[in-house]
């Protein structure tokens, strides 16, 4: 019999400043900490005179390439306090890296036996409603030689402390705000099935899946003019999802939207919710009982129906928030379905081996040919 070991850890401190002012009196920026942001933030933060910042914006659209981290580094040194990361994901990836002793070469960071070791306290405040990354042990980097990402999975990358600020969500994007919940719900869903969940894990991933979807009912029945009012509760879902996502994984929905990201170049919320239903309908086809059922009636209790239409009850919720586009419509040929199959067997074997139940080849390639 195959024993997994398995565990409930949450080694970051979280709290949470009404405000951005609320903020600036919880976190007094210190001479020595270097701030890792956006450029679209400076106005809001209205940092004073003489603040050292690294703005991730002048380094370049996209991900966090390989050469991108190379250059943050170098231009950050080594003589500062604490790290604090104001910022989407890739912002609080890279500020997690500069938490680090040493991060360069960064590939060297992905060898079997590197010893990653913090040096510097981090301090995450997400800008973004869906990451979960001020929680997560995880940091992404692009290599281009490659065209490959890797997922850098260690306990040294968990913040000290997260701050979970509202403010900096207002007049967020409709379609960014869409397509980031979403990402939430995909880490909550996906963790709250996974073989390594926990009672713990699996309470706030399945209290994260209903917060969501009670808040895009109500944006989808007042309106769009109804977000800014739900701003803070999605955050702490997206928050909450994180911590579920970071002690169980993910699975075959992030496994099948990783193509979709690195050679589409779209949202990755977005590419989460374009295989999403595809992969929860053969979910349901070949395992009906066991987790995906305690989802299933919570999302019917939702939307006051039968078990049995509640995933249809949830995909008409969806739609109104977020088109689905066919994959085809932004960019994928037929030509492409071995190919993008084969990244997620070779380059994403352990989401799939993770999965609520394992799927195949031949499985992968039958949602993707459905989807363009």
């Amino acid at each position: 019999m195959l024993v997994i070991e398995k565990a409930f850890y949450l080694p970051t401190k979280i709290m949470s400043a009404k405000d951005i002012a609320a903020l600036k009196t919880l976190l007094p920026i210190r001479p020595d900490d270097l701030i890792l942001t956006e450029d679209r933030l400076l106005d809001v933060l209205n940092l004073m005179p003489g603040t050292r910042v690294l703005l991730r914006d002048e380094y370049g659209r996209g991900p966090n390439s390989d050469a991108v981290v190379k250059k943050v580094c170098e231009d950050a040194g080594s003589s500062f306090g604490r790290v604090i990361g104001i910022g989407g994901g890739a912002v609080l990836d890279l500020a997690k890296l500069l938490s680090l002793e040493k991060v360069l070469p960064v590939r060297s960071l992905f060898d079997s036996d590197a010893t990653l070791r913090r040096v510097h306290e981090l301090v995450l405040i997400p800008t973004t409603p869906g990451t979960g990354s001020e929680v997560t042990p995880y940091c992404a980097v692009y290599f281009e030689d490659i065209g490959q990402q890797l997922v850098l999975n260690h306990p040294a990358l968990y913040a000290d402390l997260a701050i979970l600020c509202p403010e900096f969500l207002n007049d967020i994007p409709f379609n960014v705000f869409a397509a980031s919940s979403f990402d939430a719900f995909t880490h909550a869903f996906e963790s709250y099935l996974s073989a390594l969940a926990t009672p713990p894990s699996k309470a706030v991933s399945l209290e994260a899946l209903k917060n969501l979807v009670i808040c895009w009912q109500d944006i989808a029945r007042r309106g769009v003019t109804s977000l800014n009012e739900n701003l803070s509760n999605v955050q702490i879902a997206g928050n909450m999802a994180g911590i579920g996502y970071a002690n169980a994984g993910c699975a075959a929905v992030h496994a099948l939207a990783y193509p979709l990201c690195t050679r589409l170049h779209i949202h990755h919320g977005e590419a989460n919710y374009l295989v999403f239903k595809a992969v929860c309908e053969l979910y349901a086809k070949k395992k009906p009982a066991g987790a995906l059922d305690d989802i299933r009636e919570m999302l019917a209790a939702l939307f006051s129906c039968s078990k049995d239409d509640a995933f249809e009850a949830f995909d008409r919720l969806c739609l109104t928030l977020l088109p689905r586009r066919r994959l085809s419509a932004i960019g994928m040929t037929e030509s492409q379905v071995l190919e993008f199959t084969d990244l997620v067997m070779t380059r994403q074997h352990m989401l799939i081996a993770n999965g609520y139940t394992k799927l195949t080849a031949g499985e992968i390639s039958y949602i993707y040919q459905s989807l363009l």
